[in-house]
């Protein structure tokens, strides 16, 4: 997968936020008509900057994530299971890998294994 392109948490925040008027519109180029791969590393770091950083709601977070990766061409490992994440991670207290998990568990039937109290009772309540 030599040509495989993979965006950075930069590339994502930049096309997200708008927020610089060169980067902003290269990222734009980037993304934008292209088939791009984003690791779940780099989502993970997105929602990180933009929750410690930026200060955006879990919430809104969700929403904006979700709807770039139903208006790009952008692909994600395990696509349903992640964006599951992100709903509960719009309703939850729990991080987002917490969330992830339980997207795995949710909808593809996975045993999820933890010593967390909260993210058990989570997966109990599925």
């Amino acid at each position: 997968m030599r040509n495989m392109r993979i965006v950075d948490a930069n590339i994502v925040l930049r096309y997200l936020l708008g927020d610089h008027a060169e980067l902003s519109e290269r990222a734009r180029q980037i993304i934008e008509g292209n088939t791009i791969f984003v690791p779940i590393e780099v989502l993970c770091e997105v929602v990180y900057v933009l929750k410690n950083v930026y200060k955006v709601t879990r919430l809104d977070i969700s929403s904006k994530l979700q709807g770039f990766f139903a208006s790009t061409l952008c692909r994600l490992p395990h696509r349903d299971s992640v964006l599951k994440g992100l709903d509960i991670y719009a309703e939850k207290n729990l991080d987002l890998v917490d969330c992830i998990l339980a997207g795995y568990n949710e909808v593809e039937n996975a045993i999820v294994h933890t010593f967390d109290g909260q993210l058990q009772r989570l997966l109990k309540s599925q």
